[in-house]
């Protein structure tokens, strides 16, 4: 078997219980469903990248942690799971009753009102959950499916940026080309990422040890290709694929379609419930209060979102609370265990009671003009331009631009430089990322 031309591609056609049919240049081999197999016939053909029907994996990426869950999705047929297909969600609010089950039994407060509902679930998915209910949300087009579909986007990547942050500070810090790709993301590579192995991997490194425990009976589920989540995943990814090819047709199918989305969203979401167990909190800076026969105590200023969303903008407050002898990180955004706010807040001199998710999530009102007293704008990590030794960032709320005109003007990428002449704040906070992210970077721009 000779090596391949830079053109050439290897192409997985179908995969069995014990063997994967792979397409070489129009000729088809077939070899054991195993991952050494895989990399053994790789790599005499000196071939980098595998591909399925719907994306294209550098073989690096490829590891014990997702073989099984790519293997499953190249031969899962992409369709609803059957157990959901007969039991749609229906029309108007209904869906809502399920997520408050589910919150019910993870022991969460919760009452009837949509917006309290979405409130227990962390920035990133609680914004695209209350678009969904706005008047373009509601309507039946691909604008509205686009919300859907960026919910559970954001709930992945959400997961990732648990994980990840948590691998970022490890004292040994481990070498994985999928930790180093979602690193080194360029231009738009975070809106098609692999994020599913990105979890994976980052999940088995963390072993037992994770700040979020039921992310591993989560994985664990997800993993499992025999299940309804897995099937769940693969068809909400294909339809969101789908979405931003342009290959989904408003045509007399699509109503069902947005009902059988709604539907996947739905249980995917009952499935990540746990999160409501969790709190983030963004906070802006730290000031000492000391007297001379007084004790020590910490003035902690800090912002929460509270979901009202109107006019593309998300309402908050800016409060503070004093903890005596204890602080914790500034301009940071904290994940704390618990759904009391104030509690967990007293409880900063616990340092396994938080992480922090900054710099993967960041507030950029803490980096603005004092004076200004800015409310929370929070962006997420998006990847890295070598060229510029530049790392970018997408306002948490960005929709996708399925015109493909408007996507820079509406929600503009936060860009941290080495030296920023608009928001000098930002020059510290680009060397805490050369710091923490340079040792993952294991391949080129």
């Amino acid at each position: 078997m000779s090596s391949l031309d830079e053109d050439d591609k290897i192409i997985i056609q179908g995969v069995t219980e014990d063997s994967i049919t792979i397409d070489v240049n129009g000729k088809s081999q077939e070899i054991e469903k195993k991952l050494d197999a895989l990399l053994v016939f790789m790599e005499k053909l000196s071939s980098k990248s595998v591909q399925t029907a719907d994306k294209i994996y550098n073989i690096g990426t490829i590891t014990h942690a997702n073989f099984d869950f790519l293997m499953g999705k190249a031969q899962y047929n992409r369709s609803l799971p059957v157990t959901l297909s007969e039991n749609l969600v229906g029309e108007g609010d209904e869906w809502i009753k399920g997520l408050v089950k589910a919150l019910l039994r993870e022991g969460i407060p919760v009452g009837d009102d949509p917006t309290e509902v979405f409130k227990s679930y962390d920035w990133l998915i609680q914004v695209f959950l209350l678009k969904m209910r706005t008047p373009p949300g509601q309507e039946k087009t691909p604008y509205g499916l686009s919300f859907m579909v960026e919910a559970y986007q954001a709930s992945l990547r959400y997961l990732c940026y648990i994980q990840v942050a948590q691998v970022l500070v490890m004292e040994d810090k481990p070498k994985r080309d999928i930790i180093s790709a979602f690193i080194q993301m360029g231009d738009d590579e975070y809106k098609d990422f692999d994020y599913s192995s990105l979890l994976f991997e980052t999940t088995e490194l963390l072993g037992d040890t994770g700040f979020v425990r039921e992310v591993n009976r989560f994985v664990q589920d997800l993993k499992d290709t025999k299940s309804d989540l897995f099937g769940t995943a693969c068809f909400l990814d294909t339809q969101r694929r789908n979405l931003l090819s342009g290959s989904i047709e408003k045509d007399e199918r699509f109503p069902e379609l947005l009902e059988e989305y709604l539907t996947a969203l739905v249980f995917w979401l009952k499935n990540l419930s746990f999160l409501a167990n969790y709190r983030l909190v963004s906070i802006k800076d730290i000031n000492l209060n000391y007297r001379i026969g007084s004790e020590e105590t910490y003035l902690h200023r800090y912002g929460e979102l509270y979901g009202i969303y109107n006019d593309g903008r998300v309402a908050d407050i800016t409060k503070s609370i004093q903890v005596k002898g204890s602080f914790t990180y500034s301009k940071s955004i904290l994940l704390f265990k618990g759904n009391v706010l104030a509690s967990c807040l007293r409880n900063i001199d616990d340092k396994t009671a938080y992480i922090s998710l900054t710099p993967l999530l960041l507030d950029k009102s803490v980096y603005d003009d004092e004076d200004k007293k800015q409310t929370p704008e929070v962006y997420y990590f998006t990847g890295y331009q070598k060229g510029k030794r530049q790392y970018n960032y997408s306002p948490f709320n960005k929709e996708l631009d399925l015109d493909k005109e408007n996507d820079n003007t509406l929600y503009p990428t936060l860009e941290v430089k080495s030296t920023n002449t608009d928001l000098a704040g930002l020059d510290d906070l680009f060397e805490q990322l050369e710091e923490m992210l340079n040792p993952f970077k294991i391949r080129k721009s």
